[in-house]
């Protein structure tokens, strides 16, 4: 059995690079660019809708208040956001039913594993994607 790294956080160092990277491409729940911390291509983003008042920001559309995970399924480092807001293209793409996750995106990840393996998002990921 392969042993994972703890979750992290993303300390002060990192964190400008890190919110560069995930601002840079907000379209859905798969990010592009490689992790700031380790250089692979593993980065994810996940919404929590918790109060639906859909609300209109700087021309940007919101569904309402809610939480945020960013993460990278390789090192692990991740950013929790307790209080923030929901885009409206926001759609959970790994299926709902994913309880109260907890501070660290641990749960989200075994979902988004486990969609990837019956196939709900494309091809089963098995592993990260390395940076070359």
């Amino acid at each position: 059995m392969i042993s994972m790294p703890e979750w992290r956080e993303a300390d002060t160092e990192v964190h400008p690079l890190w919110r560069r990277t995930f601002n840079q491409d907000w379209t859905g729940p798969d990010v592009a660019a490689p992790c700031p911390v380790c250089g692979n291509t593993g980065l994810h983003r996940w919404y929590l809708l918790e109060n639906a008042r859909p609300r209109k920001y700087d021309g940007i559309e919101f569904a309402g208040r809610g939480r945020l995970w960013e993460w990278c399924d390789s090192c692990r480092t991740f950013e929790h956001y307790p209080d923030g807001s929901v885009p409206s293209w926001w759609s959970a793409p790994y299926g709902p039913g994913i309880p109260d996750p907890g501070r660290t995106p641990e749960a989200i990840e075994r979902a988004r594993v486990a969609a990837h393996r019956r196939g709900v998002q494309g091809e089963p990921e098995e592993s990260s994607r390395h940076a070359e």
